[in-house]
């Protein structure tokens, strides 16, 4: 929270009133107190009373003083404002004593009824959360003569002092800011453990806009919020003459939206009690276009009204769309400016301020984001239905050549594979709605499996009976070359566009596509329009093409992850049903059990609010089977086929459904028991030493995302991984923590493999092999292990700005930039944990892998030229060999996916020659008068790089337009950031 005004607190010893709490004690009908609050250190601006257990028989009232003077004097609440409600904030320097008048009135209730005050909000400077060198004074009754301004978040603006004003500096009280700004308020209220503002725009005569962020809890927050929209001081800082703050409660949330794992929406519409009796702001219904002159009022840290930029001048736009209306950098806003409006020359107001990093403290962007009004008006004219909860799975197999070689447990990966997806099948509920389907590909493609519902009797045709390994799915045979676009494409046939049920591809391949149709092709494309894919790498870096499917599933809404083992392959069929169908995996472990321990130690993990856990326990040896008890907190013990409960073991793996609560039981610590059969007999089953996984995959509850990060990573870049905690009604836990470890590889690929050299392609079973993993291959025949060592690393994640990519408001949202961690190309797996509540700590976790390509880094690559000849038009001729390194001085290496150009006066002659030793050699013609030939490489999603002859820069004279290219690049580099960024 980066705009923290206050505290909240507990009442020492809780007050109660009225009835039940003994006899009254002014009058025959009235019980009274007066409340003193522990002044806070640099002066109390005001409270905020909390009331709980509240019975109001009758017409029994609340009654609160609230120090505002004339008619608005108190608050008083009924039976009508439930058991639960805060009075708006209090004016305690109106309390010559300091203490706050309550009384709890019996008007015909009778005998019983009362009030507890166990907890208040305490308006005082407070230091950020975000920003502990921020230092908020948000004084909406100016105590003081003249108000003192904040020790502003600087991480909104890039410049002291902050490019804004006091509106009472505009001269013209009919200039259009003036007039506006009067309908310009701020919404006050508790969060957590602490009271937090943020600026509101009156747009009817009780109905309030502002930011989803701002009121990302929409219920609880409403119920503590109120606005005020006569906030402000003189030019000077000073109080105006007869100035009397006045807040407005807030009565109920219209429309709520702020989910950043999924899109960009930011807006709440809520509704005030009673109307302020001030002009309607009309909401805009275009979008803003660029170079249209805009302004903004707002309350940053919870200050008085400002206005920017100053009135000199007007802002103007810089770019929009149906998500963004973006502003420049000479823009500024705070903490607390967040939800303020931004509006038009004519005073519309055409977006709501979301997030930005107009600094560019975290990226390349510089501006601030506004999501249009545009946007909310189609949002509420049209409001989304409700989450369906049924899917359309189509899972799309891999049964090509390369299926047919050794998976980790020396099975061939096929039969790995078989088991792995009866477990995902096995998973889904029966008759609940939900349609499953099946297709297989090697060099062409087959529907295995139409699109039905999920009954026992076609989960049964797909998997066959226990131990569910055969069916459809267990009939699948490796051979053949792979077409993953014809796969993607033969199911998405059986996915059309205006389903009623979301649709879903799970994908699982272990090779590369080599053969048409491919997954870039525009029919391919066309036909996922709209449909969300999960993918499933299996193999190690010898034989995926990571970049291929980490870009798949970003486009498509899903995650990519690399299994290298059966265990893995398991575990991540498993997490793929959690996140698909419920609310995702509260918990992930791996053990090892002993050689003949036939009971491992319980394992124990919290529940608090799910509807039901499904534990899920996948093992990697066949020659044994595990199974599962779960026990209460209470400690009764819930085995397979208890009633209610819905369990099923396969070869490799076994799962138990729990529906909660359990016999009246649900919040607190339970137990997972793995155990084995006995041992009796003359032949007791084997008991080897096995290594297993324990997923518990949670029903209701948060759910735990990634925040969507299309960007193509390269090593050398700085990553900023986001997720997102939230329940799918709204809203976040309280008190939420994440760590994330990073599992990485330690070795660089490039000099691998120019060590090696390029081998020729290769075939495993009729599959094609390309030249770069038959390489990798052949260095994993030689050395008996994988080629790529991995690492792993640590980091705790944030909610401060810095770390989600400029939120102001991050309840629930984490991130964590890493400027070193992507050294070394290859495949990184992100594994997030979240844990998160207050009395019930409970968890959700997170998996997902993403591929890093090495970077051509023109500050570490040699570059030699040959000259072989002279043309007769005066041109030389010869070759240009460079060897790519990146960043870190490691070899780009062979095989690679590069576009060669020359620069200025450099004419590319012929293809570029891999030499299969990490060098490249292109054939060129240049102007001897413009110095060394150059030549330009460009990457996949990364701006080309110059690459000349050492000395040949600017610095040595010799390239007469380096310095123009340098620009050049530099430009365009901008460019394709900009249109990244702002796409």
């Amino acid at each position: 929270m980066s705009h923290v005004v206050g505290s909240v607190l507990p009442v020492p010893s809780p007050i109660h009133l009225g009835p039940d709490a003994g006899p009254p004690t002014d009058g025959p009908d009235t019980w009274s107190v007066e409340f003193t609050p522990e002044p806070a250190s640099g002066g109390t601006k005001l409270v905020m009373l909390h009331f709980t257990a509240a019975t109001l028989p009758g017409s029994n009232r609340v009654e609160v003083d609230l120090g505002y003077g004339g008619a608005d004097t108190m608050d008083v609440f009924t039976s009508a404002d439930g058991a639960d409600f805060w009075t708006r904030p209090i004016n305690l320097a109106a309390f010559g004593d300091a203490q706050v008048p309550i009384r709890y009135i019996r008007n015909g209730g009778g005998a019983t009824g009362g009030v507890t005050l166990g907890q208040y909000g305490r308006g005082e400077r407070h230091a950020g959360e975000q920003d502990p060198t921020s230092l908020s004074n948000c004084d909406p009754f100016l105590l003081d003569a003249v108000y003192v301004e904040p020790d502003y978040d600087p991480f909104w603006y890039c410049a002291d002092p902050p490019n804004w004003e006091n509106i009472a500096q505009i001269p013209s009280a009919s200039d259009i800011r003036r007039t506006v700004a009067r309908s310009v308020g701020m919404v006050y209220h508790a969060d957590g453990s602490h009271l937090s503002t943020c600026s509101v725009t009156l747009v009817g005569p009780d109905l309030v806009l502002t930011a989803g962020h701002c009121m990302a809890q929409p219920a609880e927050h409403a119920k503590s919020s109120s606005v005020i929209f006569n906030y402000e001081t003189e030019a000077d800082g000073s109080r105006p003459a007869g100035y009397a703050g006045r807040f407005f409660k807030v009565k109920e949330v219209i429309a709520q939206h702020w989910n950043t794992a999924t899109d960009d929406m930011d807006y709440c519409l809520f509704r005030l009690k009673v109307p302020p009796g001030l002009p309607s702001i009309q909401m805009r219904h275009d979008i803003p276009g660029a170079g249209e002159q805009v302004f903004g009022i707002h309350h940053p840290n919870g200050a008085v009204k400002k206005l920017s930029i100053p009135h000199s001048g007007f802002a103007t736009v810089q770019s929009s769309d149906v998500n963004n209306v973006r502003v420049p950098n000479n823009f500024h806003v705070s903490g607390g400016s967040s939800g303020s409006g931004l509006f038009d020359a004519v005073g519309r107001v055409v977006g709501v301020l979301a997030d930005g990093d107009p600094c560019g403290n975290v990226g390349p962007s510089s501006q601030l984001r506004y999501y249009p009004t545009a946007s909310i008006l189609q949002q509420v004219a049209e409001p989304p239905a409700d989450p369906p909860i049924t899917r359309d799975v189509m899972i799309v197999f891999d049964r090509s050549g390369s299926m047919s070689l050794a998976g980790s447990s020396g099975r061939p990966k096929i039969d790995e594979a078989r088991d792995a997806a009866s477990l995902f099948v096995q998973l889904i509920l029966a008759g609940t709605g939900n349609r499953l389907g099946l297709v297989s590909f090697s060099t062409s493609a087959v529907k295995d499996f139409t699109l039905h519902d999920v009954t026992d009797g076609n989960k049964a045709s797909l998997v066959g009976p226990p131990p569910f390994s055969g069916g459809k799915i267990g009939d699948l045979d490796a051979d053949g070359n792979t077409t993953i676009g014809g796969g993607l494409k033969k199911a998405a046939e059986e996915l059309p566009d205006g389903a009623s049920n979301p649709r879903t591809i799970l994908l699982l391949t272990d090779g590369l596509q080599n053969t048409p149709p491919m997954i870039g092709e525009a029919s391919v494309q066309n036909a996922l329009a709209g449909i969300g894919i999960n993918a499933i790498g299996y193999g190690t870096a010898a034989n995926l093409d990571g970049p291929l499917l980490d870009s798949l599933a970003q486009a498509h809404g899903g995650t990519y992850v690399r299994a290298d083992s059966l265990l893995q392959l398991e575990k991540y069929f498993s997490q793929a049903f959690g996140n698909i169908f419920e609310s995702g995996l509260l918990t992930d472990p791996e053990f090892v059990m002993k050689a003949e321990e036939r009971r491992a130690t319980p394992f124990p993990f919290n529940i608090c609010d799910e509807e039901a856990v499904t534990v899920v326990v996948g093992w990697d040896n066949l020659d044994t089977t595990l199974f599962i008890e779960v026990v209460t907190p209470d400690g009764a013990t819930i085995h397979a086929g208890a009633p209610g409960t819905e369990s099923a073991t396969g070869r490799a793996w076994t799962f138990l459904r729990v529906p909660l609560p359990q016999n009246g039981e649900r919040e607190g610590a339970w137990n997972v028991v793995v155990f084995r059969p006995g041992g009796g007999g003359e032949f007791p089953p084997p008991a080897p030493a096995t290594r297993y996984f324990i997923n518990v995959i949670a029903k209701g509850g948060p759910r735990l995302e990634r925040v969507p990060d299309a960007r193509t990573y390269y090593t050398g870049d700085t990553i900023n991984p986001m997720v997102f905690l939230s329940y799918p009604s709204g809203g976040s836990p309280e008190n939420v923590q994440v760590k994330l470890k990073v599992t990485g590889p330690r070795v660089s690929a490039g000099n691998l493999l120019s060590q090696e050299r390029l081998h020729q392609p290769s075939a495993a079973g009729g599959d094609t092999i390309p030249a770069l993993q038959a390489t990798m291959q052949a260095i994993e025949a030689r050395t008996g292990g994988p080629a790529i060592v991995y690492g792993e690393s640590e980091v705790e994640m944030s909610e401060g700005p810095g770390s989600t990519g400029g939120a102001f408001e991050s309840v629930g949202l984490f991130g964590g930039p890493m400027k070193d961690l992507l050294a070394f190309e290859g495949d990184y797996t992100f594994h997030a944990v979240a844990t998160y509540g207050e009395g019930c700590i409970s968890s959700r976790e997170l998996q997902w892998s993403i591929h890093v390509g090495a970077a051509v880094d023109p500050g570490r690559t040699d570059v030699t030229v040959v000259r072989t000849g002279t043309r007769v038009d005066g041109r030389a001729t010869g070759t240009v060999t460079i060897t790519p390194r990146d960043p870190f001085g490691n070899l780009v290496g062979p095989g690679r996916d590069l576009t060669v150009s020359g620069t200025p006066g450099t004419t590319v002659t012929g293809p570029a020659t891999d030499n299969g030793d990490g060098t490249y050699t292109v054939p060129v013609a240049w102007d001897p008068e413009s110095g060394e030939p150059g030549v330009v490489v460009g990457q996949p999603g990364r701006p080309p790089v110059v690459l000349t002859p050492p000395g040949t820069g600017p610095e040595g004279h010799s390239c007469r337009w380096c310095w123009l290219i340098a620009l050049l690049l530099l430009l365009l580099s901008i460019l394709l950031l900009w249109l990244y960024w702002f796409k």
